[in-house]
């Protein structure tokens, strides 16, 4: 798994990769990263995407997480046949029911996927 660095910014001018709001927002699926038990899976809770860059995105989501935690995303990329997998988002911020998330550990396939489809809605909304 590759780690990410993630440098937090105000504003979009600041960022070091580019971001892409999303027209059609997108459906994922969150949990919270604890030690698994024994045959004891987290409990899933779905989530949507209307932000997203290769380091981060911006979910509305009825889950209980709060700034701090770590969880697992699994994002439902549009015309894509695999969710991109993303083993560690951090949550950076919150506001009402939107969140905002860091990637901080994710495979070179599920890194790849994101930047294929960020590059192709970064193109297509210029």
């Amino acid at each position: 798994m590759e780690q990410l660095s993630y440098r937090s910014s105000g504003s979009n001018k600041f960022r070091r990769h580019s971001r892409v709001r999303i027209s059609a927002p997108f459906a994922c699926a969150l949990s919270r990263r604890q030690v698994r038990r024994w045959l004891r899976r987290p409990p899933v809770d779905l989530g949507v995407v209307y932000d997203l860059s290769i380091c981060g995105a911006r979910v509305s989501t009825e889950a209980e997480i709060k700034p701090g935690d770590e969880i697992t995303l699994s994002l439902r990329l549009p015309r894509q046949i695999k969710p991109a997998e993303i083993a560690v988002a951090t949550v950076q911020w919150r506001k009402d029911q939107f969140f905002g998330l860091a990637f901080t550990e994710l495979s070179p396939a599920a890194q790849s996927r994101l930047e294929k489809y960020v590059a192709v809605m970064s193109t297509s909304a210029a």
